[in-house]
């Protein structure tokens, strides 16, 4: 058996009713069944009703999972959105060992309005039934001219990382399929006189399809992405976590990507 599962989902922090969502988010997990699932938006907040943040109270309702996390922006205490200490950043649940971790802090111009939040790429190597396999969950500006420029320390960041070993790069990029970003990473457009060479799994299966990932009631863009290198091949790729209908409390405003990915050999 050579084929991994993932799951990528921005799970839109503390938004409510975030009990209700926490619930979904665990049942959409559950019957992914997947190998490896990509977090974006996990908050810690220290007068939150439990003071553990988001990633490892998802954990409380899935036996056997485990996973790494990392702050990206941290708030002082008594400033922001609420009272008390607070961070956002990322995380990689697994029912397999977790055997390595790699993480690089993007860069912010600080004249930048839009770039004012510390983004992260953050790794993790996963000894999954199919192999070894790294997975690489990021969450992209609200800028478009840091998104430029994020894209390529990104990139350079997990090509020099990860080496021959077969990856997935995930996550909410804040960018559609025409903008910059997204060409220079699937090779149809240069930054700097460099192209990217990854393969969007969306793309590669559904062509003709707009894969609309945002919102999760009205979803109308695409700016949640999953893309491999070609030596990976996608077999399936699925929008889940949408909205059925009007009002319904769905996992977070985003839907989630799930994907089924083949690699050469078992490890």
């Amino acid at each position: 058996m050579n084929t991994i599962r993932v799951l990528d989902l921005n799970i839109w922090n503390y938004n409510e009713p975030w009990p209700a969502r926490r619930d979904l988010i665990r049942s959409l997990i559950a019957d992914s069944n997947p190998d490896i699932v990509a977090l974006q938006e996990v908050r810690f907040h220290d007068s939150a009703h439990d003071r553990r943040h988001q990633a490892d109270q998802i954990l409380d309702g899935l036996s056997g999972y485990t996973a790494v996390w990392h702050p990206a922006h941290h708030w002082p205490p008594h400033t922001g959105e609420g009272q008390g200490k607070q961070w956002e950043g990322l995380a990689i649940l697994s029912p397999h060992p977790i055997v390595d971790q790699a993480l690089t802090r993007l860069s912010m111009a600080i004249d930048d309005p839009r770039d004012t939040f510390q983004r992260l790429v953050l790794g993790a190597q996963v000894r999954t039934p199919a192999g070894l396999f790294w997975l690489y969950n990021t969450h992209y500006p609200l800028s478009a001219q840091a998104r430029v420029r994020v894209v390529t320390e990104s990139l350079a960041f997990i090509t020099e990382q990860a080496g021959d070993e077969p990856f997935a790069f995930t996550g909410d990029l804040n960018a559609e399929p025409q903008d910059l970003p997204i060409q220079y990473l699937t090779g149809r457009a240069e930054i700097d006189g460099r192209r990217g060479h990854l393969v969007d799994a969306w793309t590669a299966c559904h062509s003709d399809e707009a894969g609309y990932t945002f919102s999760a009631w009205e979803p109308h863009k695409r700016i949640d992405y999953l893309l491999v290198p070609r030596s990976v091949r996608v077999q399936q790729i699925a929008v889940v976590g949408r909205a059925s209908g009007e009002g319904e409390v769905t996992p977070s405003d985003h839907c989630g990507l799930l994907a089924t990915l083949s690699i050469g050999g078992t490890d």
